[in-house]
């Protein structure tokens, strides 16, 4: 006899559904389901597209819980049982060993020397930026906006790391050329048609505007702080992902896997019963040095000590992406590196984000829904765990207020309302904006509170998926209750 069907929506998980029948139990184990259309798993007895098994129903409150909620997300896990030896949930990692004769290698593509001065040909002023090395995507989103303004800016950016932005500004750390200019570490800017320009800086040196990081600055140094001499602003958030070459045989990672591999290069502590991790060749590790946002960031997710990691010091994010890229053939299954999501989704035909499963999920997820999506879904609503925030930083000379120079970057983004054209840039550039955020954190790889205030997660996902059940709306009145008039969508609260 045909079962009756009808589906039950799932409040706290928008979008999510059950395949329910009129029954008080429909299974009580995943074969049970096999009659119905689709991979179904039987939770809490009911057949469900819902996964992974015995995920968490309701609204999360724990990161435990928002780590395991149940999804629609496809996710793969990784078996410390079977893999590493590790096949208990609580057990403890294995001490790490300090990595023996830490290598920097020279870049693949080095750059040739500029001519040419930063300023150039510059439309007007010039704001001078140093810090976290995945940046460049942004701020190549935010320059057309810097030279339609009534007074039009240059913003010029020299690559270093999360940390070196943050003591740029607390320090009061000049801009200078490279001394080495076969390590590159050259400024650059944006022409008008987008086009990276490398440049020289003043033979002095430059004083910083802006240092930018995607770390707190007491994540860098516990005496920094933020207040009277020194102002902060908030921007999206980046996820980092472990990336390895497209052809590799591996799909996930845990936490637990990899503590093994940068923190005691893949193999495991003579006589203690674990296996090796799938990774343990430690020269085809790529990492960028202690004070780079990816290294801290999985440094602590992973508790490796950050300035202790096995691996090669790629010396820049684009040098660390061509690493991968260019991993020889009997490297590939070996090879790993750290990544932003946006340098890794230009390049998804070569290289592929690991899923990662954190300590105590059940299962590991991508930043994204599916490795064919561009939605952040997983980034957004918790499951995801390795992201931080772009952190802007800038002098308040004395409390009087930072410059014109920087006031006309950072306050681009720290506003609730964005200028549409430039949250698009965002989105495009893989980043994700605050007001599509579910899920804040107070604190690096914190625990998971949920969001408020201004919201655009319904533009966001037309942006990303091409549609959204949303409401749509061009004035508040049009929408219900507490609901505003977000970029096209009636969204909850505003908070302008």
């Amino acid at each position: 006899m045909m079962r009756t069907l009808f589906v039950v929506l799932v409040a706290s998980l928008s979008g999510c559904t059950f395949v329910v029948d009129r029954d008080t139990e429909q299974c009580k184990v995943d074969s049970d389901c096999a009659g119905f259309e689709g991979n179904l798993t039987c939770q809490q007895g009911v057949c469900s597209a819902l996964g992974p098994k015995d995920c968490f129903h309701g609204t999360p409150s724990t990161q435990l819980e928002y780590l395991n909620a149940c999804s629609t997300s496809s996710n793969v896990p990784f078996d410390n049982c079977e893999k590493l030896g590790m096949c208990s949930g609580d057990a403890a990692l294995p001490v790490t060993v300090d990595p023996v004769n830490p290598t920097v290698m020279a870049l693949i593509n080095p750059p040739p020397e500029p001519q040419n001065l930063c300023t150039d040909g510059a439309p007007g002023g010039v704001i001078y930026m140093l810090g976290a090395a995945d940046f460049g995507p942004l701020m190549h989103a935010a320059q057309p906006f810097l030279t339609a303004s009534d007074k039009p800016y240059r913003a010029v950016f020299q690559n270093s790391s999360s940390c070196a932005g943050v003591s740029a500004i607390f320090g009061s750390v000049m801009m200078r050329n490279p001394v080495n200019p076969a390590l590159g570490g050259w400024a650059f800017y944006f022409d008008d048609q987008g086009k990276q320009v490398n440049c020289r800086l003043a033979e002095g040196g430059n004083a910083i505007d802006i240092g930018v990081s995607d770390l707190y600055a007491e994540t860098c140094d516990a005496t920094f702080h933020s207040g009277t001499d020194v102002a902060e602003y908030l921007g999206p958030v980046v996820p980092f992902v472990l990336s390895v070459p497209a052809m590799s045989s591996e799909q996930s990672i845990s936490t637990e896997a990899a503590h093994m591999v940068f923190g005691l290069g893949g193999k495991a502590p003579e006589g203690s019963g674990l296996k090796d991790a799938p990774w343990n060749e430690r020269a085809n590790f790529s990492i960028r040095n202690s004070g780079a946002a990816s290294t801290v960031l999985t440094a602590l997710l992973t508790e490796v000590p950050k300035g202790k990691f096995w691996g090669v010091d790629r010396l820049s994010t684009d040098n660390l992406r061509d690493t991968l890229l260019t991993a020889p053939k009997a490297a590939v299954n070996s090879s790993i590196g750290i990544l932003s999501v946006d340098y890794n989704d230009k390049n998804r035909d070569n290289l592929r984000a690991l899923y990662l499963q954190s300590r105590g999920q059940l299962s590991g997820y991508q930043p994204d829904s599916s490795p064919t999506t561009i939605d952040k879904a997983n980034v957004r609503d918790g499951h995801y765990p390795l992201w931080g925030y772009v952190h802007f930083f800038t002098s308040t000379h004395g409390g009087s207020g930072a410059s014109d120079a920087a006031k006309a970057m950072v306050l681009k983004f720290n506003v609730s309302r964005l200028e549409q054209g430039l949250l698009d840039d965002i989105i495009d550039a893989s980043l994700v904006p605050l007001c599509a955020m579910k899920v804040v954190r107070q604190s690096e790889i914190g625990d998971y509170e949920a969001q408020t205030g201004y919201e655009c997660g319904c533009y966001f996902d037309l942006k990303t998926k091409g549609s959204t059940d949303c409401t749509t709306c061009q004035t508040a009145e049009q929408c219900p209750g507490k609901h505003a008039c977000n970029y096209g969508y009636c969204e909850l609260e505003q908070k302008l």
